[in-house]
């Protein structure tokens, strides 16, 4: 019979966990099947577009945090990514360019996290055509 715990075990337990836990979902870019492909749709343009979808996402807290994972391994990139369901969450990495080109897949795993919401990445302000 599973012992039951006292109102100070309880109380001990939850202090441990952070009051500001919410529901992010990690994004992982692993290499994929075009991975090394010189050539193929896009192949030059294929870093700037993925740059800005990336600069897309974070400006609008759809991506909490994005960066490349630096090693020569399978793994290429993570993101923290703020959707209501791990489809949503999905379906948006998906739109990557560099996921639409077949260079890179997406995992996408539910994890609670402490609340990020006051994490921001800064950006150079964007070039005006003709501005200074």
């Amino acid at each position: 019979m599973p012992e039951e715990l006292s109102q100070s075990d309880e109380v001990t337990r939850i202090k441990d966990v952070p009051r500001n836990l919410k529901q992010y979902f990690l994004g992982l870019l692993v290499k994929g099947e075009r991975w090394n492909d010189p050539k193929g749709e896009q192949a030059a343009e294929l870093m700037p577009l993925q740059l800005a979808f990336l600069r897309e996402q974070l400006e609008s807290q759809r991506y909490l945090v994005a960066g490349p994972v630096l090693d020569e391994g399978r793994l290429a990139g993570v993101m923290i990514i703020d959707a209501k369901t791990a489809e949503d969450a999905r379906a948006l990495a998906s739109l990557d360019p560099a996921v639409k080109a077949g260079r890179l897949a997406v995992e996408v795993y539910p994890t609670f996290l402490p609340s990020l919401d006051n994490v921001r990445a800064e950006y150079w302000p964007a070039k005006v055509p003709g501005g200074k």
